[in-house]
């Protein structure tokens, strides 16, 4: 039987025990978490679009740069509204299936808004430099 180098036995031995090591009998429960969705984000220039569908935001979180459009539009059947409730000062009044409103964050800082008429349709916006 041909023997094998040194070098090459001690590899085999850490290939063997890396595979090894993830399985040993502990009751630990090793499930993560999911992690929460990101925030969607438009490239520099591009406008930010939200739509108001089954009375939601979509995307609820988005992020934006200061100086850079947010639009909303209403693709949804029932009429909403855009209110900021923390962070800025804006409201979009109601809005009716096809109408947009639009806003444009100054400064850096996170931004909570809803829908006057549905109070549980919620979003929000992080604005960075």
């Amino acid at each position: 039987m041909p023997r094998l180098p040194a070098t090459a036995l001690a590899c085999l031995a850490l290939a063997a025990g890396g595979a090894l090591a993830g399985c040993g009998d502990d009751d630990k429960d090793t499930a993560t978490e999911a992690a929460p969705p990101a925030a969607a984000a438009a490239k520099p220039g591009q406008e930010v679009k939200v739509t108001m569908k089954d009375i939601k935001y979509v995307p609820e979180a988005v992020t934006a740069k200061a100086g850079q459009k947010i639009v909303w539009e209403n693709t949804d059947a029932p009429p909403h509204t855009v209110t900021a409730t923390s962070g800025a000062t804006f409201d979009s009044g109601n809005m009716a299936p096809g109408d947009t409103f639009d806003y444009t964050p100054s400064k850096p800082g996170k931004i909570a808004y809803f829908c006057e008429i549905h109070p549980n349709q919620k979003g929000s916006i992080t604005v960075t430099e």
